[in-house]
């Protein structure tokens, strides 16, 4: 199994309508990263709140290349490890948000996103503060930093910076011997998912037919 970190900006909270804004992809086994901003295609659905979060402007959403084109870098990226997504293994924090908007943005230009596993640092530290007999007041990633004893390295809410610290968190809390495989979690991929309803539902029709 090989990790990856990753950490994505949007500009809003729901996944498939609003759009990934940022993307940054850490792989652990040689720290080599990617990043990319992308300019999405409907700036008018943006949530001001995301905007305050991540400290841009409207005119920074028209910034960055095509959804495709990090699309394409992402996978290329992925692709040098030579691994099928049954065998790598994405880590973010909180990572159902950043796995939503993944599986979005992939399945609208007709792709399936090339990992299965996905580890969540927000229930890695729940083992973490297990291990150790203290609970963190909160699961963000800037507070977990703090209980971690981390230096937070650039800008809360930048998936470049993000990214790195759940990197440096990640790598910390495996060498202190948390146990990280517990927190692991197999989502299988939307369209796989699609397709077997749609196989049930025509052998299901097929039943109906020969009673």
């Amino acid at each position: 199994m090989l990790y990856y970190v990753l950490d994505v900006e949007t500009n809003g909270l729901k996944p498939g309508w609003h759009e990934i804004t940022q993307i940054s992809v850490i792989r652990f086994e040689d720290r080599h990263q990617l990043t990319r901003y992308i300019k999405i295609d409907h700036p008018e659905r943006t949530s001001l709140e995301a905007l305050n979060n991540t400290g841009r402007i409207y005119a920074d959403l028209m910034k960055g290349g095509d959804a495709i084109s990090a699309v394409n870098a992402c996978e290329a990226f992925w692709n040098q490890d030579g691994k099928t997504p049954e065998h790598r293994c994405m880590v973010a924090h909180n990572a159902s948000f950043d796995k939503n908007f993944c599986h979005a943005l992939w399945a609208s230009l007709g792709k399936e996103f090339p990992v299965v596993c996905w580890l969540d640092t927000m229930k890695f530290m729940k083992e973490w503060a297990k291990k150790v007999g203290m609970v963190p007041k909160k699961f963000s990633l800037a507070e977990v930093l703090k209980f971690a004893k981390i230096n937070p390295i650039g800008e809360a809410h930048n998936a470049e910076s993000d990214t790195r610290n759940t990197y440096l968190l990640l790598d910390k809390g495996l060498k202190l011997g948390v146990d990280h495989l517990s927190s692991i979690k197999r989502w299988p991929h939307i369209t796989k998912v699609a397709e077997e309803k749609e196989i049930a539902e025509n052998k299901e029709e097929k039943e109906i037919e020969q009673q």
